[in-house]
């Protein structure tokens, strides 16, 4: 869900993914850069742009918060993360 403002009464853009979860996480990286700013720079005739977040890194929190939710639909309750 994207929010206006702080208080999240109020959404702006939802989703909701289905499929496999290789889907599910492309299409979730996706909806990401959607919805933040994307800056760009002038190197001389070259325009670069740039996400305030990497991309790479959202994929891999979306790929760590899937395994997390299976991890806890299993049922184990352990702190202990090994990777």
């Amino acid at each position: 869900m994207y929010f206006k403002g702080t208080d999240r009464a109020v959404f702006l853009d939802k989703r909701e993914f289905t499929g496999p979860i290789y889907t599910q996480i492309k299409e979730a990286v996706d909806f990401v850069l959607r919805n933040i700013r994307l800056g760009a720079t002038i190197d001389g005739l070259v325009q670069k742009e740039k996400y305030e977040l990497l991309p790479e890194a959202i994929r891999e929190i979306l790929f760590l918060v899937c395994i997390r939710l299976s991890v806890v639909e299993m049922g184990l309750k352990s702190n202990t993360w090994i990777l």
